[in-house]
Parts: C-alpha cells; sequence; structure tokens
C-alpha cells in the first residue's frame, strides 16, 4: 500500500505517456519547445511493467495523459492491455486526458476497454 508523508492511502496514478501534443496552445507549449528524444520515452511493456508494480503496490485508477495522449503511435495497443487490467480487476478505473481532436477515433475503444 502506497501512502503519503500525512499517512494518506494513494491508490490514484497520473501516468504521462508522451510530452508531445498536436496543438500548440500557448498556455502549455513553450514557443522554442524541446522533447525528449524518443528512446528516452518509455515503451509500451515499461509502461505495463510499471503498472502491473504499481497495481500491486494497491494503485485502483489510472489517468494517462500527456502531451496528448492519443497522439502516441499505436496507442490502441497499450489503451486495450489496460483493458485487461480493468477487466482482471486490477484497475477499478481508468480515465484519459485529452484535448479531444481524435477522440472520436478512439472512443469507441475506450469505452470498449473500461
Amino acid at each position: 500500500m502506497l501512502q503519503d508523508a500525512s499517512g494518506r492511502i494513494i491508490d490514484y496514478l497520473r501516468l504521462s505517456v508522451t510530452d508531445r501534443c498536436n496543438l500548440r496552445c500557448t498556455y502549455c507549449m513553450a514557443e522554442k519547445m524541446t522533447f525528449l528524444p524518443r528512446n528516452q520515452v518509455l515503451t509500451y511493456d515499461e509502461v505495463l511493467s510499471l503498472l502491473t508494480i504499481f497495481t500491486d503496490m494497491g494503485i485502483k485508477h489510472l489517468r494517462l495523459t500527456g502531451g496528448e495522449p492519443l497522439i502516441r503511435r499505436h496507442i490502441g495497443v497499450l489503451i486495450r492491455k489496460i483493458g485487461e487490467l480493468v477487466r482482471a480487476d486490477k484497475l477499478k478505473s481508468f480515465s484519459l486526458t485529452t484535448n479531444g481532436v481524435y477522440l472520436a477515433k478512439y472512443a469507441g475503444l475506450l469505452v470498449e476497454q473500461g
């Protein structure tokens, strides 16, 4: 079980899957933005390994974030794997922060995967 310094139980994880975005909003993108080299971004296998560790430690709620997570190449693969964790009752909730540009493309998959 994860606890903070005040003894509160931590069961919620926000996980960024990319620092990239398809929009250039001035409130979150610097004019001269530098991004992580792709080889420094976690692979899906690494993300899933971390999720397994965190769920074993009591994490029950997951939110994927970015940048814009839906622009990550093959994000559907990760969404399906997370859906497996939901169906196996390892996660109680799975959500996503998005700017909505690609939501129509992925909404069915997200609903299907819980």
